[in-house]
């Protein structure tokens, strides 16, 4: 009878604290373990959800090249455009009307109106060391019957007074007139070649135009036997490119 009431006691306390189908206490709550059982494996790669698509790169413009601007006229305008070669090779026209044979350096002799007409050519790089003069050529024809030249050479010029300026020119003439001592109303001027030197003292307006007085004179430096000399003075006007 005892042993009877012990296993009946045994069986009632197994049934007391058995769990209640699919679900366990866990400090006064309730679990679902069918949650539990229908989770995947940790490890299992294929019932994971597929990886979201990477969105479409935006479209970059494609770059251009910036617009090149002219660069801007330099301050003196046309004539250090000139003197850079902008305008090609010639650089200036200069036109005149001379007194021909007025001295100071020489006397007398011819007389007439000489038409100058001299074209100044841009000054090359090399000629930077020696204070960039212009390359001149030139003609001086006598109205009348006495002596003509043509020339070429060299010219340097100084600005002052903001639109004054000076010019000095040298370089070799080769003249028509008398050599030797044949006609007294003609000059003697000794040799077919001779050395020539100008000075213009001038005005510039309107960056391009130009007014000045000029003075010119050829002679030999006494390397022939006659050397008389020759000047002519007048007023030039200039037009530079």
């Amino acid at each position: 009878m005892k042993r009877s009431a012990i296993g009946l006691s045994i069986i009632l306390a197994g049934v007391a604290i058995a769990p209640a189908p699919a679900s366990a206490g866990t400090t006064g709550a309730l679990y679902d373990m069918n949650r539990l059982l229908s989770e995947p494996h940790p490890f299992d790669i294929t019932q994971r959800p597929a990886p979201a698509a990477m969105p479409a790169p935006s479209t970059m413009p494609t770059p251009t090249r910036p617009v090149t601007q002219a660069p801007p006229a330099p301050p003196g305008g046309v004539d250090e455009m000139a003197d850079e070669g902008g305008y090609g090779i010639l650089s200036e026209i200069r036109l005149g009307a001379l007194a021909h044979d007025q001295g100071p350096f020489s006397h007398q002799k011819e007389d007439g109106v000489d038409i100058n007409l001299e074209a100044l050519f841009v000054s090359p790089r090399f000629f930077d060391p020696i204070f960039s003069p212009r390359p001149h050529v030139g003609l001086s024809a006598n109205a009348g019957s006495d002596t003509n030249q043509v020339y070429l050479g060299l010219t340097w010029e100084w600005e002052f007074l903001e639109n004054a300026f000076f010019n000095f020119g040298w370089g070799g003439a080769v003249h028509d007139g008398e050599t030797a001592e044949v006609d007294p109303e003609k000059k003697a001027l000794g040799c077919r070649v001779l050395f020539r030197e100008a000075i213009d003292i001038g005005y510039r307006f309107q960056g391009r135009h130009g007014i000045m007085v000029h003075l010119d004179h050829i002679s030999n430096a006494k390397l022939c036997d006659k050397n008389e000399g020759l000047e002519s003075v007048g007023v030039r006007y200039g037009y530079r490119f």
